[in-house]
């Protein structure tokens, strides 16, 4: 693993302006998290639906994490989605886990902060380097009195021009889905500083989009996600619970998932 993480969160954290990632249960947390577990290709389920807690991949990332943790604010298990904006735009933090949302906020309210902002990739580990990825659907409702309007206005938001404006009018904050738009020019020209964002869609593909909670079955993968295990299983070890602990609770954890 990519030491030197855990060396510029120290540093940061001597000099008064740690590193702003939660460890509450919260999307945004979970996804840091998740990463993190990923490029040491630690999964607590694998595809199969087979636990698998108890490896030495997973002993490798919560040790890893926990390192890093205990350089983070000191509330960060209690923190929610909102927190690490906060704490960037306050001046406070260094860095933090985020869609271009908290820098786009610092651009309206504290532009001296957003100036000094720069979207990057996570770091590297063993399997890889992972970025976080929440997916979202169109769809249309089964009831829908007028489907083929609602069909017909879905297929004219899916072209071309239409994808580069709302991107335009999202200031970079939409991703869309297709690889072949990750170089519109909204991320190579948005600022302050100019290109701010331009490592935010991933336009080189040197990170693998990932799910925190893949790849196990998906009805599993939801519960690791929405019970916040990998946070709680941090936070669990911080606290100074003997690794073996931690992992036996997070192996009885998933266990009751797959009996619901």
């Amino acid at each position: 693993m990519d030491t030197r993480y855990v060396q510029a969160a120290e540093a940061c954290h001597k000099a008064g302006f740690p590193f702003g990632i939660g460890l509450g249960p919260t999307e945004d947390s979970v996804v840091a998290a998740g990463v993190i577990f990923q490029c040491f290709g630690a999964m607590l389920v694998d595809a199969n639906g087979k636990i698998t807690v108890k490896s030495d991949a997973v002993r490798q990332a919560l040790d890893y994490y926990t390192r890093l943790a205990r350089f983070f604010p000191p509330d960060a298990p209690a923190w929610d989605n909102t927190s690490n904006n906060k704490w960037l735009i306050s001046g406070r933090g260094a860095l933090i886990l985020n869609p271009p949302s908290a820098w786009a906020v610092a651009k309206r309210d504290a532009p001296q902060i957003a100036e000094q902002l720069w979207t990057h990739g996570m770091p590297s580990g063993p399997k890889g380097r992972f970025a976080p990825c929440l997916p979202f659907f169109w769809g249309v409702w089964n009831f829908s009195k007028n489907k083929e309007a609602a069909k017909s206005l879905l297929v004219h938001l899916s072209q071309p021009a239409a994808i580069e404006r709302l991107v335009a009018a999202s200031g970079g904050f939409d991703l869309p889905p297709f690889t072949k738009f990750t170089t519109l020019r909204t991320w190579a020209e948005e600022g302050p500083p100019k290109g701010t964002l331009y490592h935010y869609p991933n336009p080189h593909n040197h990170q693998v989009l990932s799910i925190a909670g893949a790849p196990a079955p998906p009805k599993i993968a939801a519960q690791i996600f929405t019970q916040g295990i990998m946070t709680k299983m941090t936070v669990r070890h911080l606290r100074g619970e003997a690794m073996e602990t931690t992992l036996a609770w997070a192996e009885t954890e998933v266990g009751g998932f797959m009996r619901t």
